[in-house]
């Protein structure tokens, strides 16, 4: 049984020839990605906390969060604390998936709903940097401040790992398995072969 599009071989060359086109396309749209990202991801702090963000400043695709709480760099000063996110971290399953897509050659819509789907998880990463900052990294008195104890610290913990491992990575894939023609020509070849095989 055949298929048309590209064979397995042909679709890992031609992925491995637009990563690099891709990658410097986000590289330089990194800033605009990380503007939508940072601005979705604020609801989410303000949900597991008290409300501790209060502006969002951007240089690039560094992000800095504008927060209500209070620290102490040194013996009578206090300050806001400012926590930031290098939005990169998160937003580069963007080019991988867009070159999944290209060298599958899928239709333009594909990629554009694909893109705008990895937007909420892209947000959810940036999300989570900033509340493992909070709630873990930064010790007992800032978490206490931001209202983030209990069950709160096991969801950003995990909400950490998913953020940083999970989301910019494996989505990509799944998304382009979920679109993808040549993804849906190989099940349907693999059950094609499994029926012909049974009894």
């Amino acid at each position: 049984m055949t298929t048309e599009g590209p064979t397995l071989r042909q679709f890992v060359v031609r992925t491995f020839l637009w990563l690099p086109p891709c990658f410097a396309a986000w590289y330089f749209s990194a800033p605009l990605l990380a503007a939508v990202a940072g601005m979705l991801s604020r609801p989410v702090i303000n949900l597991l906390t008290t409300g501790i963000v209060s502006a969002l400043e951007q240089s690039g695709a560094s992000l800095t969060f504008v927060t209500t709480l209070k620290v102490h760099p040194a013996p009578g000063q206090t300050a806001l604390l400012l926590p930031e996110v290098n939005a990169l971290l998160y937003t580069y399953g963007l080019a991988l998936f867009i070159a999944l897509m290209l060298a599958e050659r899928a239709a333009w819509w594909k990629m554009v709903v694909g893109s705008v789907a990895l937007l909420p998880f892209q947000s959810l990463g940036i999300a989570f940097d900033v509340l493992a900052q909070v709630g873990i990294r930064l010790g007992p008195e800032v978490a206490a401040q931001a209202g983030v104890g209990g069950f709160r610290l096991e969801v950003i913990a995990l909400g950490y790992q998913l953020g940083i491992l999970i989301f910019p990575t494996l989505l990509p894939i799944v998304f382009w398995a979920v679109a993808s023609r040549l993804f849906n020509g190989i099940i349907m070849n693999s059950r094609a072969r499994i029926s012909q095989s049974g009894p």
